[in-house]
């Protein structure tokens, strides 16, 4: 059975409407011009990322104390953090060879590995740094053991907040002892089970080390995953196939282009 074809005579332009090349366009078009203004709207948070991070950049570290109280600060929802995100951080206290965490499934220029993620003892408290990457064994068979330093240090680094949630496979069970293995770090919601296991107050946030201090691992952290103008060009990209698929429905619907073509012909 053929298709159900509406025709319409505009003076010389006639448009012949079939309903599932229409329907086909209404319903993609729409979706093609958003994951453009998506992909732009990508393209401005990451410009306001990469800003924080070098406006921050200029201002005076905080140190354990001043971190302790600007988080403490903070409303119980916790809408201000991002206040602190970025910001460059001074912490002296005592590490302990065991008092640490690997985070999972971490990938660096394709190798499998893990995040060392040391809980430093500071006066105010227990503060996650994040020391940076270590390789781990592809087929699993084993698990790292970080030969970590011991003693009173210093480090420096930057807070780490992230965005979102972080992923995980699975639900993910609270520590019940150092050193363990976790999915992920949301420090927010680890924190009470680690004070448990410590005896001890931790700051529900990460220092992330400076790439340079001498205790950091590999630890080139990348302040977007994604530049700016690659999110740009994507959105041109979709722009283009909305306006491509426009395009084709036209000239299927109607005698445009042959009217076109007799004008260049004359």
């Amino acid at each position: 059975m053929s298709a159900r074809v509406h025709k319409v005579a505009l003076g010389p332009l006639q448009l012949s409407i079939e309903w599932r090349i229409t329907l086909f366009t209404l319903i993609l078009l729409p979706f093609l011009v958003a994951l453009g203004f998506w992909q732009l709207e990508r393209a401005e948070e990451k410009r306001e990322l990469a800003s924080r991070h070098a406006d921050r950049a200029a201002m005076v570290a905080l140190s354990g104390a001043d971190l302790f109280r600007a988080l403490n600060s903070l409303n119980p929802a916790g809408v201000d953090s991002l206040s602190l995100a970025d910001r460059k951080v001074t912490l002296s206290g005592q590490l302990y060879p065991d008092d640490y965490v690997l985070i999972d499934n971490r990938i660096r220029e394709g190798r499998f590995g893990y995040e060392v993620i040391t809980l430093m003892a500071t006066p105010e408290g227990r503060v996650p740094v994040n020391l940076g990457w270590i390789a781990g064994d592809p087929a699993r068979r084993s698990t790292p053991s970080p030969s970590l330093v011991t003693g009173d240090y210093s480090v420096s680094g930057r807070l780490y907040i992230p965005q979102k949630q972080p992923y995980q496979l699975g639900p993910q069970r609270e520590p019940s002892a150092l050193p363990v293995v976790l999915q992920s770090f949301d420090a927010t919601s680890l924190a009470p089970a680690l004070s448990s296991v410590l005896g001890e107050g931790v700051l529900p946030a990460v220092v992330r080390i400076a790439a340079e201090d001498p205790l950091a691992l590999e630890a080139s952290w990348v302040v977007v995953n994604q530049s700016p103008e690659k999110h740009t060009a994507y959105a041109v990209q979709w722009f283009t196939m909305a306006a491509a698929l426009m395009l084709a429905f036209i000239f299927r619907s109607s005698n445009l282009l042959s009217l076109l073509r007799g004008g260049w012909a004359r």
